[in-house]
């Protein structure tokens, strides 16, 4: 920073100077160019100006013609004059008029006597000569015929003694502007390039000198590290004889200094490696490149020990090789410590493999009697079951499932831990997420008296590509320990969406002074439309009613086999493990979990996650003109119901029990049935007047027991287990609506002629019955091979295809590529395809639409997205069912 102020005081200096010089220089040339004009004066006669008139008329004189050659021999004299100019100042008028110059007769840039001389009026040296009768010198000018510096001296003595009054002849020299410029900065440099020598010189040689000082000290400097080094350093020469040992080396060997300079470095029986070692290190060395690598020593006493180290070439400037470094250090005691990590690792992996072999015989004791008990719910699902136990068997298994993932929160926990645990993302519905674990943990509510509410933002994809499990896990955990903690009131889920990075985010409840949750309200307006691939953030909050969280307790949660004290433990039971585990799994699904509570408030638990959007959002629901009384006691489920039917644009009609419908009109009635609703209606062996049973539907909670659920049959058309799902209440109130008809109607018949390619039978025998039913005819072949040799026979015979994209033998992309190339044929070439696959992938859609593909629908097909899909392809082609 120093020497560079010393340059710019130095630069400065010298432009000082120099600009010093050009105004002295400038000077000295305005005098010379005065004394030239002086000198130009006196060469003409004022006697031959007054015999000029001044007016154009003077161009035929002989006195002009004479007095034009005088000026042409005037400009000639000095080649930096590019003109010389006679001017008349004319006080009558005040004006100044050309008398002659030295141009060339007939010349463009010629001035004849008598035309006006404009500029005079704007020239201060030539007002200043007029004014004063002194010569005068200005420019630079600029003018019509370029840019001048130029000279004015009077010629004659003037006829009066008045100033300004007599007339004046005037005498002008013009010199080139640039020529007269150069001259002055050739000036100027020369001073400052002087100036620059005279300071920039000592100083620069005083920058060497210091250079070579500090150069000297690095060398030195090296020189002594090198020396005390604790590694051993040796110079070989080209023929590997030491030029140069460092303590480090002699202290490593036993030899001394004298003993190895001169001498080769093998001779000495201080290189114990192998041959192939060394023929790899002379190879690579002599080729101009370092050599890293292990190899023994054999000390003056003859042990042996191994080194680790690096040998390097030095290169001259034109790239020859002028020596060998070699640098290397003793790593006995870190071969001894890499062999007790190793063994320590062979026992820590023994252990892991212990561990693992454990938790797989577990799990697999554990789920087997669980898998039965899902197993055979399932098959009883296929047998003739009233709606009512159905529903019943429905409960079971969604329940047994859970319990299966509940029971391997321990083993999660241990994969999670051991970087072992697997995501299996798929196409889901958050909603039957939510619902499926409010299903399960109903039973326990109901024990409690509390209600379980859940509410869905409008905006909320209908399937999104996240692993389902894992979020009913979380979702099952959270919504346990609400129940667990809460006596009286309720628990709600909400859920909402954002776009990808639009909203708040969660942070860590660990973080006890950063737990900020989310808020549903105010993120849940981001609609989400466009394609299935769109990213979104979802958002899952768990409310309740409970005991809260001691601001000092915050950052107990999440912690494993953490419970805030014992009287927790004792009380309420628990691991401790829930929490951990939910943090866990939503961490490591790309999310985060937080939270946000008061003692006596209760808590809620938000945790956010990334998801792809697979179906943007849900058909609109609407229920308008259906006029549906609620009967229930005011409090948290009937605000809910009462949102929930507006937003389906119902009419409600409310009471806070069933006899106050009676006056109401109605045309369904959602009765919630607790235990005194409940003895009232079974002390009624008869239905209730004015409570028709075929328009009552009964909300019972899952604990309601056989004996009761037989006399409530008497007066509800349907009994609904709390807590109810939202799409079968929709359902079951669209179907009561006056204009209701007993059987929905039946879907859209379209006549296509189908070709569905897909190699799954299961999914074969789906396809086959849903086109069936939408009245269209299908063939069916299990990948693409067969695909194309279908298309290249029988084209004609299809409208469109039904694609899957991961089928065996020919995928769908390599069917689609050889369909579109046309080398299938023109008529398959025109082919609409809709792809039909399990991947919602944003690249795997783009990949399809690109290569051709028409539409893209996501499994599990739902038969309104199809019909969707069909419908486009109708309006598209123009084809008529």
């Amino acid at each position: 920073m120093k020497t560079a102020a010393i340059w710019l005081a130095i630069f400065l200096a010298g432009a000082a100077v120099g600009w010093l010089g050009y105004r002295a220089r400038r000077t000295q040339m305005l005098g010379q160019l005065l004394d030239d004009a002086r000198r130009s004066a006196v060469a003409i006669e004022p006697g031959d100006l007054r015999r000029l008139a001044g007016t154009r008329a003077d161009v035929a004189t002989a006195a002009y013609a004479a007095l034009k050659d005088r000026l042409q021999k005037l400009r000639a004299v000095d080649p930096r004059v590019r003109v010389v100019h006679l001017y008349r100042f004319v006080p009558e008028t005040g004006k100044v008029v050309y008398l002659g110059d030295s141009a060339r007769s007939g010349a463009r840039d010629e001035s004849l006597p008598g035309d006006d001389y404009p500029p005079a009026a704007k020239s201060p040296g030539l007002q200043e000569i007029i004014r004063t009768g002194q010569a005068a010198a200005e420019g630079p000018l600029a003018d019509d015929f370029g840019t001048w510096v130029a000279g004015y001296a009077l010629i004659g003595e003037a006829p009066s003694t008045k100033p300004g009054v007599a007339t004046k002849e005037i005498l002008g020299l013009y010199v080139d502007a640039a020529t007269w410029t150069g001259l002055l900065w050739r000036s100027a440099f020369q001073g400052a390039f002087f100036a620059w020598i005279l300071l920039g010189l000592p100083f620069a040689a005083l920058l060497v000198t210091r250079r070579q000082v500090e150069q000297g000290e690095v060398i030195r400097n090296l020189s002594e590290a090198m020396e005390q080094s604790r590694s051993a350093i040796v110079i070989l020469d080209l023929e590997c004889r030491v030029e140069y040992a460092n303590r480090g080396l002699c202290q490593q060997i036993g030899y001394t200094r004298r003993e190895l300079i001169g001498h080769g470095w093998r001779d000495l029986r201080v290189a114990q490696a192998a041959d192939e070692v060394f023929a790899d290190l002379t190879a690579t060395v002599r080729a101009g490149r370092a050599w890293l690598g292990e190899w023994f020593n054999c000390r003056k006493d003859g042990s042996v020990y191994p080194v680790r180290g690096v040998v390097t070439p030095v290169k001259k400037r034109d790239g020859a090789i002028a020596c060998f470094v070699a640098v290397f250090d003793d790593v006995t005691e870190t071969k001894r410590r890499e062999a007790e990590l190793r063994e320590a690792l062979e026992l820590a992996e023994a252990g892991d493999r212990a561990k693992g072999q454990f938790l797989a015989t577990m799990s697999h004791e554990v789920r087997t009697p669980l898998n039965g008990i899902v197993g055979f719910t399932s098959l009883l699902l296929d047998t003739a079951l009233t709606a009512e136990q159905r529903e019943f068997v429905h409960t079971i298994r969604t329940s047994g499932e859970a319990l299966i993932q509940l029971t391997g929160d321990i083993l999660d926990f241990a994969r999670i831990e051991s970087a072992k645990l697997k995501l299996d993302p798929v196409s889901v519905d958050p909603r039957e997420c939510v619902e499926d674990a409010l299903d399960l943990l109903a039973g326990k509510a109901a024990e409690k008296n509390l209600e379980l509410l859940h509410r869905t933002a409008d905006d909320v994809p209908s399937a999104v590509v996240v692993d389902g499990g894992r979020v009913r896990q979380v979702l099952a955990n959270l919504i346990g320990n609400a129940i667990k903690f809460t006596e009286h009131g309720d628990v709600e889920v909400n859920i909402a969406v954002t776009r990808e990075g639009a909203g708040r985010r969660a942070e860590d409840g660990g973080r006890a002074a950063e737990n900020r949750e989310p808020d549903p309200e105010a993120t849940s307006s981001g609609e989400i439309r466009g394609p299935a691939s769109e990213s979104c953030r979802l958002i899952f909050s768990v409310r309740d009613t409970g005991i809260g969280i001691a601001a000092e307790e915050h950052a107990k949660l999440f912690k494993p086999f953490s419970q805030l004290d014992d009287s927790t433990t004792r009380r309420y039971g628990g691991t401790g493990l829930g929490l951990a585990i939910c943090r866990n799994l939503v961490h490591l699904m790309g999310g985060e979990i937080g939270f946000k509570s008061e003692p006596g408030q209760g808590s809620t638990f938000t945790f956010t996650l990334p998801a792809l959007v697979a179906t943007p959002g849900l058909p609109l629901r609407d229920l308008a003109g259906l006029r549906v009384g609620l009967a229930m006691r005011p409090g948290a489920l009937r605000r809910e119901l009462v949102r929930l039917l507006a937003s389906w644009r119902a009419e409600v009609a409310e009471a806070d029990t069933p006899g106050g419908l009676v006056p109401l009109a109605w045309d369904v009635g959602l009765v919630a049935v607790d235990e005194e609703v409940g003895r009232e209606f079974a002390l009624h062996p008869e239905p209730l007047a004015g409570l028709p049973p075929k328009k009552m539907v009964g909300l019972v909670p899952i604990s309601c027991t056989s004996e009761m659920r037989v006399k409530l049959r008497t007066h509800f058309r349907l009994l609904v287990n709390k807590p109810v799902h939202q799409g079968e209440l929709f359902a079951l109130l669209s179907g009561s609506r006056p204009d209701a008809v007993a059987a929905p109607p039946p879907p859209a018949q379209f006549g296509f002629r189908v070709l569905v390619v897909e190699d799954n039978a299961v999914n074969q025998r789906l396809m086959q019955r849903v086109l069936a039913n939408l009245g269209c005819r299908n063939t069916v072949v299990e990948n693409g091979r067969r695909a194309i040799e279908e298309l290249a026979q029988n084209a004609a015979d299809y409208d469109l295809v039904l694609l899957d994209l991961h089928m065996p033998e020919m995928d769908g992309f390599a069917a689609l590529e050889e369909i579109r190339s046309g080398r299938v044929g023109p008529r398959a070439q025109a082919l609409w395809i809709i792809a039909l696959t399990a991947d919602a992938r944003d690249e795997q859609r783009a990949r399809g639409l690109a290569g051709g593909l028409n539409d893209y629908l996501t499994k599990p097909l739902k038969l309104p997205e199809l019909e969707t899909a069909l419908r486009r392809f109708r309006d598209e082609r123009g084809v008529r069912s």
